[in-house]
């Protein structure tokens, strides 16, 4: 999705993917659950949570040491059993819980592996 969040972050994307899905499964406050994590692909998903909000990590190689880290927010307007629900996906509204929680995700990532800027 065009409206996702990326940010250069200090750390290869196998272990930018290990600490997220520590990070989630440790943090109560955040409240949400991880259902895919894959450090050798560099890609997590989140449950759906406050509803039909989910969240998904990619973590691209950068320059050695370093990742490319898109983080989409993304819920379900509606349910439509006639179609996949990954079809039915939106981009996360701002202010919703599923962009916040993106935003606290990529927040938390910044300050723990650290941030380059171009």
């Amino acid at each position: 999705m065009p409206e996702a969040l990326h940010a250069v972050i200090n750390a290869p994307p196998d272990r930018v993917t290990q600490f997220t899905d520590s990070l989630l499964r440790a943090d109560t406050a955040l409240r949400v659950g991880v259902r895919l994590a894959s450090p050798r692909d560099a890609y997590l998903e989140t449950r759906e949570f406050a509803g039909t909000h989910r969240l998904r990590l990619w973590a691209d190689p950068d320059v050695p040491g370093k990742s490319r880290v898109t983080i989409e927010a993304v819920y379900r307007p509606i349910d439509d059993p006639s179609r996949s629900a990954r079809d039915l996906e939106r981009a996360a509204p701002p202010g919703s819980p599923g962009l916040l929680r993106a935003e606290q995700l990529l927040a938390a990532l910044k300050d723990k592996l650290g941030v380059t800027s171009y």
